[in-house]
């Protein structure tokens, strides 16, 4: 009988050890994972997220690569033919002031009309100073005047050099920094509305510091047609590329190239 007790109470013994071991192991390799109402766990898996670079910019179009650009910018706006001073035309020249001008003459409503339109979009360019008329007592930089054929003849006479131009367009400019500072744009009122409206658009162009091209039919500053009536999609990336604050005055081909491959891809 003492020897059956023995036995039992070594084995409660042996017991009450492995039920021991067995719940400190539990307690040192498992971790506490949150649990529902339901038992069911509600830990989240993780979750990698890896940044990326866009793959284009705004500006970007898929028909034209950055040299195309480039090429066009190159032609249009290092160089310029209707600016008047000593600076160097083979740089960059643009207005960094806001154009504040005045309207001279018998302009048609739709000229009007085409104005104001062309002018809300170019005050929509970021990095653009921006283009309103003048106020009282506030001075003019930008003269538009509207005149017949004999007057705007004999206005922009030394300009125009005997052709015979619907349009014309001169600023002028610091030679110090090739900042435009004042321009003149006259237009002849006994051409059709039609014409009219392209010659307007494009004379405003120009004075921005933007030449004519021939590279490009499409163009608004196409050198060999008044048939366009509106900006092309490159205008407009011209345009906001030559106002981008990192394009500034004077720079030449090299440092544009550079930049234009920033904004441009």
């Amino acid at each position: 009988m003492g020897k059956r007790i023995c036995l039992g109470l070594v084995l409660m013994l042996f017991l009450f050890l492995c039920a021991c071991t067995t719940d400190a192991e539990i307690d040192v390799e498992k971790e506490p994972t949150a649990q529902s109402t339901d038992g069911l766990s509600t830990a989240e898996p993780t979750v990698d997220f890896v940044a990326t670079a866009p793959t284009h910019s705004k500006l970007y179009l898929p028909e034209y690569s950055t040299q195309q650009i480039f090429d066009y910018f190159e032609e249009v706006v290092l160089h310029t033919e209707y600016s008047t001073g000593a600076g160097n035309s083979a740089l960059v020249q643009k207005w960094n002031e806001p154009l504040r001008y005045c309207i001279y003459g018998n302009p048609t409503d739709k000229d009007l009309a085409v104005l104001t339109d062309l002018f809300a979009q170019l005050n929509g360019i970021s990095g653009f100073p921006g283009i309103h008329a003048a106020a009282d007592g506030e001075p003019e930089n930008l003269t538009i005047s509207f005149l017949d054929k004999e007057s705007f003849n004999e206005s922009f006479s030394e300009f125009i050099n005997g052709e015979d131009a619907y349009g014309a367009t001169q600023f002028w400019y610091y030679t110090a920094t090739n900042e435009i500072h004042t321009a003149s744009i006259g237009y002849r009122t006994d051409i059709d509305q039609t014409t009219r409206v392209s010659i307007l658009i494009e004379e405003i162009i120009n004075m921005l510091g933007i030449s004519d091209t021939v590279l490009r039919e499409d163009s608004i500053v196409y050198q060999y047609s008044n048939d366009n009536t509106a900006l092309s999609d490159v205008d407009w990336i011209i345009l906001k590329l030559l106002y981008d604050p990192a394009i500034q005055c004077s720079m030449d081909a090299d440092s544009c190239s550079a930049v234009i491959q920033e904004l441009y891809f």
